[in-house]
Formats: structure tokens, C-alpha cells, sequence
């Protein structure tokens, strides 16, 4: 049922007095007024209808919103890769899932080499292709399982599942370290990039996904200190303090 205000009953009602009483020119008005009428309570019913779905559309539109937001905040602009919010998201479920089964997997940070110096050389336009470029070989150089993120501007992340031996992480990490040196052609210019490598392993070097960061980061950083440029954090007796070393398995697979 639709409610009529009581201004438009006295309205219609004096509408209606008008069209019943003496007088031609209440009888030409009364069809003008009726129309008028019809007009008020059509806008009436039209705006009440939009005023109800309104808050329900800006639900809708915030909500979308912050969809939009959270999605930029999970992936990298520039790569489409996770970003680091994501990937130790990402990592943590991968401990979850090998403590389940009781594989192991590695964990390796590749820290491009003077990333800063040549993208200022190159502009932000071509330093954006570099980063895609990079991106797209590390993750060619892993199983398309494997997880691969970018967790700052020059440093990508990797979570190489089911590892069987450290001859096998070696290899990995060989590869990685090849792929990233190949050169790089941008306005005709051909450009040569080395990295850095920390490899961290769970469980022998921590049990949680907060720890296989932390070590691997501190192989990273030995790394950049010297050589060789891949770097393994191995623990040693059980103790939660590690000593970033070379795996002896990386001899004669790496520059």
C-alpha cells in the first residue's frame, strides 16, 4: 500500500471541491491539477525508492573498494608477483604443510646486484621492463609449483617445495644465479646483472616461517660481504643461533 502525505489528501481533496463546484474555469483546472498530482507522487515514489537503495550501493561500492585495495597490497604492481605481505603468508602455510608431511623444502632470497645504480641509468620505464624481465626467469628457472614473490624493489623470494638433498638445492640455486646473469638488451644497450643468494632450509635451519626469513636474510648478507654469491644458513646442533656458510654441494655448480 502507498502511503499519500496529508498535505496531498488536502490537496486532492481541494482539487476535488474545485472540480465539483460552479464554473468553467474549475472545470478546465481540475485535469491540470489531477496531472500534477499524478506527477508529485510518481517523484515521491521514484526518490523514496533510491533513497532505500542507496546506503545498499555504497556498501557495495566501499566493499569493492577495499577488495581493490587489498589486492594491490597482496601483488606487486609491476610483476604481478606476491608481495612480502603475501608471500610470508604463503611461506608460513608452506611450514604448515611440510610439517604435515614431513618434506622438506628451501627457502632462497636472490638480491639483485647495483639494482639502484642501473635503474637510475635506465629510467623508471625501462627499469620496470628490467624487473619484469628478472622476474620472468626466476620463475622459469623453478617448477611452476614452486611460489615466487618480490618483496622489495630488488630482492625476489622463493619457496622450492620437496627438496631431497642438498646436491638438489645446489642445482637450484645454480640455476637462479645463471638465469639472473644472462645478459639484458633495453634501448639497445646490453646490460649484464649479477645477484646474491641466501638459501634457507626447513627444518634443518628453522622450524618456523619467521626463522627460515631471518637466516636466510643473514646468508644474503654474508653473501653480499664476499664469495661465493650463494650463501646457505645451516644450523648446527640444534641451537637457534646459525652460522651463514657455503654448502659444499654448490662446488663446481657456481661462479
Amino acid at each position: 500500500m502507498v502511503h499519500v502525505p496529508a498535505y496531498l489528501e488536502r490537496f486532492f481533496s481541494s482539487s476535488n471541491a474545485i472540480s465539483a463546484g460552479e464554473g468553467g474555469t474549475a472545470l478546465t483546472a481540475s485535469p491540470l491539477l489531477a496531472l500534477i498530482g499524478i506527477c508529485v507522487i510518481g517523484l515521491l515514489l521514484v526518490g523514496g525508492l533510491w533513497l532505500k537503495g542507496r546506503p545498499r550501493g555504497q556498501r557495495f561500492r566501499w566493499g569493492t573498494s577495499r577488495d581493490s585495495v587489498s589486492q594491490v597490497a597482496a601483488y606487486d604492481h609491476v610483476t604481478g608477483l606476491p608481495t612480502k605481505r603475501l608471500f610470508e603468508t604463503l611461506l608460513e602455510q608452506a611450514v604448515s604443510r611440510a610439517s604435515r608431511t614431513g618434506r622438506a623444502f628451501a627457502l632462497f632470497i636472490v638480491q639483485l646486484d647495483h639494482f639502484r645504480m642501473v635503474a637510475e641509468g635506465q629510467g623508471q620505464a625501462n627499469c620496470n621492463v628490467l624487473v619484469r624481465v628478472q622476474a620472468a626467469r626466476v620463475k622459469g628457472a623453478l617448477q611452476s609449483t614452486d611460489t615466487v614473490a618480490r618483496l622489495v624493489q630488488d630482492q625476489f623470494a622463493m619457496i622450492a617445495d620437496n627438496v631431497n638433498s642438498p646436491l638438489e638445492v645446489a642445482t637450484i640455486a645454480a640455476r637462479l644465479h645463471a638465469t639472473v646473469g644472462l645478459p639484458l638488451t633495453l634501448d639497445g644497450h646490453e646490460l649484464f646483472m649479477t645477484c646474491r643468494i641466501g638459501v634457507a632450509l626447513y627444518p634443518q635451519d628453522a622450524p618456523s616461517h619467521t626463522g627460515l626469513i631471518e637466516q636466510a636474510m643473514r646468508a644474503v648478507k654474508i653473501a653480499k660481504a664476499g664469495e661465493p654469491a650463494v650463501r646457505c644458513s645451516l644450523s648446527t646442533g640444534g641451537s637457534s643461533a646459525t652460522e651463514p656458510m657455503p654448502v659444499s654441494s654448490f662446488a663446481g655448480l657456481l661462479p
